[in-house]
């Protein structure tokens, strides 16, 4: 005498629910899967820009408190070197690694591999706040590239003859329309454009005429 068995395989039906059921919770991970890697490279950003604050403050204090692009290469800084690099390149005896300068964000650079080879327009993800100073403990000392306005082109600036007029904004290259800061107090911040402007405000109403940030680039 025979005995039914029943079949362990899925029927058609069962199949596409287990179908269903994958997709359904794949559209829910896959966005907080990818906010939360996200936000783990926006701390990683804020890291590395706090780590290259302080490498640049402990220079400072070692030669007249001054940051390297306010110094000539003769007397040990690099304000007329003709490699951007050379801001930091200068004080490589502080910085951990080159690689400290890219912001894990930022898709089109790559870390570089030692400080000879270092082209900041490969491998440096960070600005330069010309104007900054420890006796002007607000002002930018670096921050994400990603800033527009100001004139364009790779030194934007703001006038205090703009009034309060500040164009300054972030793009979507590499937080999208968001950034971060480094200011010369040592704090760091992540911020959004209506801060990045309050911040341009606070070094003119502080009395710098022209507030400026320098991008990297390659030789001149």
């Amino acid at each position: 005498m025979q005995t039914n068995r029943k079949s362990g395989a899925f029927t058609l039906i069962e199949l596409l629910v287990v179908i269903a059921i994958i997709a359904i919770l794949a559209s829910i991970l896959l966005p907080a899967l990818a906010s939360a890697k996200a936000r783990a490279k926006n701390v990683k950003c804020l890291n590395n820009l706090r780590q290259t604050g302080l490498a640049l403050r402990l220079w400072a204090h070692d030669n007249s408190d001054k940051f390297p692009w306010n110094l000539s290469q003769a007397a040990g800084g690099s304000s007329d070197s003709a490699d951007w690099s050379d801001h930091f390149r200068t004080c490589s005896n502080e910085l951990s690694t080159p690689q400290i300068l890219l912001c894990p964000a930022d898709k089109t650079r790559k870390y570089a591999t030692n400080w000879t080879s270092l082209a900041a327009d490969v491998h440096v993800s960070f600005l330069i706040g010309t104007n900054a100073t420890e006796n002007l403990p607000m002002s930018i000392l670096l921050g994400d590239r990603n800033i527009t306005g100001g004139g364009g082109g790779l030194d934007p600036s703001w006038s205090a003859f703009l009034g309060s007029s500040i164009d300054a904004s972030w793009d979507r290259d590499i937080h999208s329309r968001a950034g971060n800061l480094a200011l010369s107090d040592g704090s760091v911040r992540a911020c959004k454009t209506p801060t990045l402007r309050e911040l341009i405000l606070s070094e003119i109403a502080a009395g710098i005429t022209n507030v400026v940030l320098s991008k990297p680039r390659g030789l001149f």
